[in-house]
């Protein structure tokens, strides 16, 4: 399709290029109905900014957009920090933009970025589904998406999913096989729930453990608040949905004189930096950042024709608290 141009959208508007420059560039002084002419034309057009319809025609794609819903949980840090690392060392450049919900928003930033980027890394927590118009809004634009850690396959892109069963199966296990006779599961996620249960219909029933369930909220507070409701329900070992979780719970532990993990064995999930800090430290699922993270570069290097759909496995890394 022809890349649309600043005069021509004037001339489409029947208003002045200075008009038409002010409205795309968000800035004051327009009248509403022009304005809201403007930003309907070049939507119809799928206008590109001068710069990045240059960089189009001259084919560069060092630039790589890094779309988001929230960038304040510490693993999501871990994961986009490795990312920009990995890019920046091979040449390319990030570019991180915030998806809020709505789509006037993801359509401005994926009119910016278009030209300028050729791949836009898509990655959303598990449960911020992917809405059919935000595949629709790709199909828009020159733009390649590699969507991460959706739980499913995505048509129309490049798909990266986690299988947090792996890591949590191995850690339920491996407290089985040391005879823990009453195992306790603290949090809400659904994403916890299928690694635990395989890790329960592998063990003969002879040998399964009471397994209880408490409902938590997986902040660090929620874990520390809770220690006390856990310890009297007589469980030899917990596993927390989130490693604040279970720091909270080490917390409490360590205030009140409770050994870790002598009398209670604790598992978390994130592998985040803190549970190498306390004493004991934290055993804990961690997330495939670095094998994700490789599998993105390569796509945007090798642009490969077909779709790349790949699946990878969180791990189980045990240390002193279990």
């Amino acid at each position: 399709m022809e890349q649309i141009t600043l005069k021509r959208l004037a001339e489409l508007s029947g208003l002045s290029i200075r008009t038409v420059s002010r409205v795309l560039k968000d800035q004051a002084h327009v009248h509403p109905e022009k304005r809201e002419l403007i930003l309907k034309l070049a939507r119809e057009h799928n206008y590109i900014p001068n710069m990045a319809a240059r960089n189009l025609r001259l084919n560069r794609s060092n630039f790589v957009g890094i779309l988001c819903t929230d960038i304040s949980h510490e693993i999501f840090m871990q994961k986009l920090l490795d990312l920009e690392i990995r890019l920046e060392a091979c040449g390319y450049y990030p570019v991180v933009g915030r998806f809020t919900g709505k789509s006037a928003g993801l359509e401005k930033v994926l009119t910016q970025w278009s030209g300028i980027a050729e791949f836009v890394v898509v990655t959303m927590f598990v449960g911020t589904r992917i809405h059919p118009s935000i595949q629709e809004q790709f199909r828009r634009f020159p733009l390649t998406p590699i969507y991460v850690d959706q739980d499913r396959v995505l048509e129309d892109g490049h798909t990266l999913n986690i299988n947090r069963a792996t890591g949590i199966r191995d850690a339920i296990s491996t407290l089985i096989d040391e005879g823990k006779k009453k195992i306790l599961r603290c949090g809400n996620l659904e994403s916890r729930e299928k690694g635990l249960q395989e890790a329960f219909e592998k063990t003969p029933p002879e040998r399964r453990p009471e397994l209880i369930r408490l409902t938590g909220t997986g902040t660090f507070e929620n874990g520390r608040s809770l220690a006390g409701k856990i310890l009297e329900f007589g469980a030899d070992a917990v596993f927390f949905d989130t490693d604040r979780m279970a720091l909270g719970f080490l917390n409490y532990a360590a205030e009140h004189g409770v050994k870790v993990p002598e009398r209670i064995a604790v598992i978390g999930f994130d592998d985040e930096a803190g549970g190498k800090l306390v004493y004991p430290s934290l055993s804990t699922v961690a997330h495939p950042v670095e094998e994700l993270n490789k599998a993105i570069l390569s796509i945007i290097q090798e642009k490969p024709e077909k779709p790349v759909h790949q699946v990878f496995p969180t791990r189980f890394i045990r240390r002193m608290s279990s």
